[in-house]
């Protein structure tokens, strides 16, 4: 691949774990709590935030659209963590990587109660630092302030580290962000949906992580 790869950045959701968040349902809500404080509706979870985002800010409102909107994005995490599952292998890549000396972290649109708990719950949190959560950002992903930010605690330059995802969002973030980017097919999108923006590498496993990193 090149430059050695120092650290590698994990998506959660699809990723990780399989995806469970309740798609359709989730964003009909969301659309509806957006328009009742004054917000757009177009685009998906993630897109809604950060074009809500975009306005809150400058106006100095963004703690009064985490407290309007953020308990809908809790509701559906926590929906989703009560039937999360890890995919197979995702405990020992990361052990692995860790006897390696590759260091692992984790950008995830998630908040931060429901990945904590998952992260917990699995056994997995003992090999990922830093976390950054939904909560931890202003801009979800495909922004790329989570990735940048996950970088720069690492301290590691882009060309060092690997972003692992399973959707445009996570690809288009790794970009923005100077990484490289692996998708693992089964997660939010289909294969599909990248003809137009294709990853480096696509992986059906998560056991093929080892081997991309060298």
């Amino acid at each position: 691949m090149g430059n050695t790869i120092r650290a590698v950045i994990f998506d959660f959701e699809g990723t990780l774990v399989d995806f469970q968040w309740r798609l359709a349902e989730a964003e009909a809500e969301l659309r509806a709590a957006f328009a009742a404080q004054g917000y757009g509706t177009a685009g998906n979870y993630a897109e809604l935030w950060n074009a809500a985002a975009d306005l809150a800010v400058p106006q100095g409102r963004l703690a009064a659209l985490r407290g309007a909107l953020g308990p809908v994005y809790d509701r559906w995490d926590a929906d989703a963590l009560t039937r999360w599952a890890p995919r197979p292998g995702a405990a020992a890549l990361l052990q692995a990587l860790a006897g390696r000396g590759v260091r692992t972290a984790m950008v995830s649109n998630i908040g931060r109660a429901a990945l904590t708990a998952a992260l917990a719950r699995f056994g997995l949190d003992c090999w990922l630092a830093p976390v950054m959560s939904r909560d931890d950002v202003t801009f979800m992903k495909p922004r790329p302030e989570g990735a940048l930010r996950a970088l720069a605690e690492l301290e590691t330059a882009p060309e060092e580290a690997l972003f692992i995802g399973d959707s445009r969002a996570d690809i288009l973030a790794a970009r923005a962000a100077g990484l490289r980017v692996a998708i693992i097919r089964g997660g939010e999108c289909v294969e599909s949906d990248f003809a137009a923006l294709p990853p480096d590498h696509f992986v059906s496993r998560l056991d093929e992580i080892a081997a991309l990193v060298t």
